[in-house]
């Protein structure tokens, strides 16, 4: 890493750049700036796109069923929650179904929530997720 840094402070422009502090806070922006993406791939929810180029991604047009039930008995998510949400919740973000789960178990205390997600794709087989009690194991 640091042989990395020695060539670049010998190139011309590069070497001129981070000479300065204000050039070396521009550098540290823009490398920033180029490693945040990173992140996306990284994550654990395939479902979220926020730093994905959406307009390319198959992704994006997945479609996704949340279903919940609470002791057995099945409930309605769309009676509970905001439709924000919900479309959210459709396309199959794992952290808004985590919280729908947490503020669930919160209003039902020492209930059984399970919330599973049937996922279709464009690109690739349909996938189920979830359907174990979300007060127990709070990730999907």
């Amino acid at each position: 890493m640091l042989t990395l840094l020695n060539w670049l402070a010998r190139t011309p422009h590069v070497g001129a750049l981070l000479s300065t502090w204000r050039g070396r806070g521009i550098a540290l922006f823009v490398t920033a700036q180029l490693l945040l993406p990173i992140l996306y791939y990284a994550r654990k929810d395939p479902h979220d796109e926020r730093f994905a180029w959406r307009m390319f991604s198959p992704m994006r047009m997945s479609r996704c069923k949340p279903v919940a039930t609470i002791d057995g008995a099945p409930f309605n998510l769309f009676g509970e929650f905001h439709e924000a949400w919900m479309e959210i919740a459709q396309r199959g973000r794992f952290r808004v179904i985590e919280a729908m789960a947490a503020k669930l178990c919160s209003e039902h205390p020492k209930s059984e929530v399970r919330i599973s997600i049937d996922c279709t794709y464009i690109d690739r087989e349909p996938r189920s997720y979830g359907g174990y009690d979300m007060c127990n194991v709070p990730e999907l």
